[in-house]
């Protein structure tokens, strides 16, 4: 009965740990999502490409305008790794995906 007791604790203790936020693994270093665009250059180097996340918006004249709100730079750490999506907005980052696999 008493192992039964340590099996159900260790099941509730993983349920009440929190849902990891996106990881970026560089060489050694990893990444998170709040974590600054300056780790992650000294830490990843430069991305393979940088692209503008862009939004319409409508000024105070109605007209639409684009705005660019964030960048999201991928990585590609080579074959048979997932290349990686880092959404970045106004120097930290905020979101960490997982892309296709590298070639």
């Amino acid at each position: 009965m008493e192992r039964k007791m340590k099996l159900l604790w260790g099941v509730l203790l993983l349920a009440a740990l929190p849902v990891n936020a996106g990881t970026l693994r560089c060489k050694s270093a990893h990444l998170t999502e709040g974590d600054t665009t300056a780790e992650l250059l000294i830490r990843c180097g430069q991305p393979m490409l940088k692209e503008d996340l862009t939004r319409y918006e409508e000024n105070g004249f109605g007209a639409r305008m684009t705005v660019k709100y964030a960048e999201r730079w991928t990585y590609n750490f080579g074959k048979n790794q997932f290349m990686q999506f880092v959404t970045v907005e106004n120097g930290v980052i905020t979101e960490i995906e997982d892309g296709p696999r590298g070639g």
